[in-house]
């Protein structure tokens, strides 16, 4: 698992640069799931918001499972604003679920 930490204004000129990033990454990755944290993002427009649902649907062809954790005020705003919270698996905080106890 390989952990990204982004932090920083989530715009159209950046949501570009972490597309091709993240391409260069998949074609050169051998880990099996990406996590995208995103408790430091500090800002978030609809281009990044697509964007991330756009590498949330197309790692997976590629056998790179993604997940988005912690997303902050600002992303989980602007998602919901957009309708996209649930489509980018936000609505509850893009945390991961708690664990199961077994009996």
């Amino acid at each position: 698992m390989l952990r990204l930490l982004l932090d920083g204004e989530l715009d159209v000129d950046t949501a570009a640069a972490l597309r091709e990033d993240l391409t260069v990454l998949a074609a050169r990755s051998t880990v099996p799931s990406l996590v995208l944290d995103l408790s430091g993002v500090t800002f978030c427009d609809l281009a990044s918001l697509y964007t991330l649902l756009g590498i949330c649907r197309t790692l997976p062809l590629v056998g790179i499972e993604v997940r988005l954790v912690e997303p902050s005020a600002a992303v989980r705003t602007a998602a919901r604003r957009a309708g996209l919270a649930t489509d980018l698996n936000l609505d509850r905080g893009g945390e991961e679920p708690p664990p199961v106890a077994l009996p």
